[in-house]
């Protein structure tokens, strides 16, 4: 799988009057049917995506933030091109900036993989465990509720095209030391096992 060499950045424009959550819920279900789209007509899967500005403090959750923009990466400028973001996101102009396709270049500092965080319900993984090991449900839940508990992460509001109901798509953006190539799921981002990694850096060098 080849390398990230080629991004698209957008930014969300400052308005007093409509809620920076509510446009990024309108920019990323348009990006991920874009994605599914690409994926089916094209196989590509290679697409992925950061948040140049995300904050998250686990002390702190109140203070956990997308920021106000999303970077898409390719490893190459067709894919982008293929991809079409102007097309997909024509209706959203007048609230965001979309840039056009760049190199990455020497801009990276670092890298960062991104994910869809999903927790299952504690009472979910106390079945789940009963059921593994063959104990009760009371001894399960003993071991369960000792467990890591539920992040209080940054999210996007979501809607189902398949059943029309809503869902959160919880975001988490973890730092990394090394380079990872290969595939995202149609979010652009990872599942929970996986770390492939996207260029990251701040605007603020």
């Amino acid at each position: 799988m080849s390398q990230l060499t080629h991004f698209q950045e957008i930014t969300i424009i400052p308005d007093p009057e409509i809620a920076p959550y509510f446009i990024w819920s309108k920019l990323f279900n348009q990006l991920h049917i874009a994605l599914a789209d690409i994926k089916n007509e094209h196989g590509i899967d290679s697409i992925g995506v950061s948040f140049p500005d995300y904050h998250y403090d686990s002390k702190k959750e109140q203070s956990s933030k997308l920021g106000l923009k999303l970077r898409v990466f390719a490893s190459s400028q067709k894919d982008l091109e293929t991809l079409n973001l102007a097309k997909w996101l024509e209706r959203l102009t007048d609230y965001m900036h979309i840039k056009g396709i760049k190199e990455v270049g020497d801009k990276a500092t670092g890298y960062v993989s991104v994910h869809r965080y999903r927790f299952k319900p504690v009472d979910v993984q106390a079945e789940s465990l009963a059921k593994k090991l063959g104990v009760s449900y009371e001894e399960a839940m003993v071991t369960v509720t000792k467990r890591t508990p539920e992040k209080r992460l940054p999210y996007v509001q979501m809607r189902s095209q398949t059943n029309q109901s809503n869902y959160r798509l919880r975001v988490l953006q973890l730092p990394c030391d090394t380079q990872k190539a290969g595939s995202f799921n149609t979010y652009g981002m990872n599942g929970m096992e996986d770390h492939v990694t996207v260029p990251h850096w701040t605007d603020k060098q």
